[in-house]
């Protein structure tokens, strides 16, 4: 699938069965999940939220690190997600709260 059909898709529904395909690493679903809740936000919305940032945001080294994941053939949607979520997730550990925003 598209990087774009993902998040459109990821957009138009709660139902977590569209996510799950794109974290098949069980400690970050699980770190996801736990970081969506007390937001008040699905597990989808924290990741489209986590997506959209990384998007907006993303520096040079980010863009270049995903750029090289997905030139070495990783599916784009999980590498994405993978990449936005931990970004999201990192910086809500520094204590500043600013990864815990979707």
């Amino acid at each position: 699938m598209m990087l774009g059909q993902t998040l459109n898709q990821l957009a138009r529904t709660s139902d977590e069965s569209d996510v799950l395909p794109l974290l098949p690493d069980l400690v970050l679903l699980a770190r996801a999940k736990a970081a969506a809740a007390p937001a008040g936000l699905s597990l989808n919305q924290y990741v489209l939220g986590a997506c959209r940032a990384f998007l907006d945001g993303a520096g040079e080294e980010d863009w270049a690190t995903l750029m090289s994941r997905l030139r070495d053939g990783a599916e784009p949607g999980i590498t994405l997600v993978e990449m936005a979520l931990q970004r999201r997730l990192d910086a809500g550990s520094c204590g500043c709260g600013h990864g815990s925003r979707a």
